[in-house]
């Protein structure tokens, strides 16, 4: 009987064993599952915040491309009108320096002054003395829009000549401006040693004096006379002064 008794405890004994491990298997298997549910709704949020920011990345990228294509246009014609303005400019040129050494042919075959409006002949050319002042680079640039350039003088008679018609300092078509005491005409050649008219002073520096009082780039464009109104010789002068000019 005894050991009757004992085996009975043993059983129950095992059967609450056993529930126990059911009770824990059970509860494993529902936190595996909630972590499972958990783990999935993670990872759909996590997917939808990936395609949200993939489809803003994609608008932007496609924003760039719009803006990169418009761009380029815009540059491209810019770049076509340049270079069609540029040919236009050489063509023109062309032209008109065949015209003008048509009209100097002409010119000296007939004795006659074929000068356009406002223009004074002389020596087989065609002079232009401004009425507005500008400094020497605007006025080298505006030159070349009425078909010539500052005036190069090259000999006594045009020095006279030049200087026989204007009543104030004008430019000409000298400086010095890429290297300091060479100085050249604006179709790149140097000043004749020969032919040359700056102001001499006896007992003082000579012109070009590049004075630097005023301005410590110095003075680089030349101009006939000064402002006290004598014009029979050349000054350096500072090339941001506005003066008339001859053509």
């Amino acid at each position: 009987m005894d050991s009757l008794y004992e085996n009975s405890s043993f059983i129950l004994r095992t059967v609450a064993s056993g529930e126990k491990c059911s009770r824990y298997k059970g509860n494993t298997v529902m936190q595996e599952s909630e972590k499972e549910v958990y783990l999935s709704k993670r990872t759909k949020v996590l997917l939808i915040v990936f395609a949200v920011c993939l489809v803003f990345a994609l608008g932007g990228l496609c924003i760039l491309g719009i803006l990169y294509v418009r761009v380029s246009v815009l540059l491209s014609a810019k770049k076509t009108n340049g270079t069609n303005y540029k040919e236009e400019f050489y063509v023109l040129r062309n032209q008109h320096k065949k015209t003008l050494e048509k009209l100097s042919r002409l010119n000296h075959s007939t004795g006659c002054a074929l000068c356009a409006v406002h223009w004074i002949h002389s020596g087989g050319k065609c002079y232009y003395y401004s009425t507005v002042r500008m400094n020497w680079t605007q006025s080298r640039d505006h030159c070349v829009t009425l078909g010539g350039h500052l005036v190069i003088i090259n000999s006594k008679a045009e020095q006279d000549f030049v200087t026989s018609n204007v009543e104030e300092t004008h430019w000409i078509g000298l400086n010095d401006l890429d290297t300091e005491g060479h100085w050249v005409w604006v179709n790149n050649q140097p000043v004749s040693n020969s032919v040359e008219f700056w102001k001499k002073r006896e007992n003082d520096i000579s012109e070009p004096d590049n004075w630097t009082k005023v301005h410590p780039d110095g003075e680089d464009c030349a101009s006939l006379g000064h402002p006290k109104g004598e014009t029979d010789f050349w000054m350096d002068a500072y090339c941001f002064e506005e003066k008339k000019f001859c053509v």
